[in-house]
């Protein structure tokens, strides 16, 4: 049992200057521009592309959809469900990232979002930033580190799997995997030292494994390796649950 558990139109209206032209028809002609002008400013949502949106305060057109302030009025905008987690950690869309400039990034949006500092705002933007904030903290966790990494790039690539999925069917590997949590069971600390060697040039194999996968867009085979990772990273846990030591 315990096996188990780990196993988005503008009409351009010109008024023309004409011999005939009147008060009256030119009141006419600058209330059809003005009619226009506002129609454009004034366009929903719905009209503009994914990665544009208006500001939810000042209707302002943001063209970022990672603008996380509109920078007309500065108000904290909604995040937006489209935006991937690279996105927002400003990082490359790939398996290896480099997490000091993961840790930077995240310690930058937390100052700037974190709801502490917006306790004398209004509710709408408190809770926005509460939204945003929650927003970052998966980002971050989820990118920093390989398991949950590829895990979500797999999803990224339409391969939908979950940690409590990423299953083996490969025999020999899980015959591997059970004689290994055997050992661990019935070792000295010296013994589980060795194991635990041998286990980490397993992980790193793994991640190495995965990010050459990622780089040829063979997602099978990294959807392959983010599995055995996953059974790696259970029996990295298993030996360091054995003893105070790790």
């Amino acid at each position: 049992m315990l096996i188990r558990r780990l196993l988005p139109r503008l009409t351009t209206i010109i008024p023309v200057r004409t011999t005939n032209s009147s008060p009256d028809r030119a009141r006419q002609t600058w209330s059809i521009v003005k009619q226009t002008k506002y129609m454009y400013c004034s366009r929903p949502e719905s009209q503009i592309d994914t990665k544009t949106r208006l500001c939810w305060k000042c209707k302002a057109l943001i063209t970022s959809a990672i603008e996380f302030f509109c920078p007309s009025c500065n108000i904290i905008q909604r995040p937006l469900k489209k935006t991937t987690y690279f996105e927002i950690m400003d990082s490359p869309k790939t398996f290896d990232v480099n997490t000091v400039q993961l840790n930077d990034k995240y310690k930058e949006l937390q100052w700037k979002l974190h709801p502490d500092k917006f306790s004398d705002v209004s509710e709408e933007e408190k809770k926005i930033s509460e939204e945003q904030s929650s927003r970052v903290n998966e980002a971050y966790v989820t990118l920093l580190k390989p398991l949950s990494r590829g895990l979500y790039l797999l999803n990224l690539h339409g391969e939908h799997v979950t940690e409590s999925e990423a299953t083996s069917t490969d025999g020999e590997f899980l015959a591997a995997i059970m004689e290994k949590y055997e050992q661990i069971s019935s070792s000295s600390e010296e013994r589980l030292e060795e194991i635990q060697k041998e286990n980490n040039e397993h992980l790193e194999k793994c991640i190495q494994d995965i990010s050459d996968a990622f780089a040829q867009g063979d997602i099978q085979t990294a959807r392959q390796e983010v599995i055995k990772l996953n059974y790696y990273n259970n029996v990295a846990e298993y030996i360091r649950n054995q003893g105070d030591w790790s």
